[in-house]
């Protein structure tokens, strides 16, 4: 993949359009975080820390306390990062 001239925007709409996808038919929000996590990990380096995809590497610290509210919160909010 060329990530010098990946066109993020379409990158990240055709990205989150698919994780919204998927997002919606997993039950386990345990198992999606852990794959977003490592979705992130493999992401190329200049668009790690950058939003909505930087949300994929801390979306889960919630569940560390039990705030599974709050964790589907983040993704939502990821999820819709390119809607109008």
């Amino acid at each position: 993949m060329d990530c010098k001239n990946l066109n993020l925007e379409r990158f990240g709409r055709d990205l989150m359009s698919k994780l919204e996808t998927i997002y919606a038919n997993c039950s386990d929000i345990g198992y999606f975080a852990n794959r977003m996590y490592r979705l992130w990990e493999i992401l190329p380096g200049n668009i790690q820390n950058i939003e909505p995809f930087w949300t994929l590497c801390y979306a889960d610290d919630p569940l560390s306390w039990g705030d599974e509210k709050q964790t589907r919160s983040i993704y939502e909010h990821m999820l819709s990062y390119y809607k109008d």
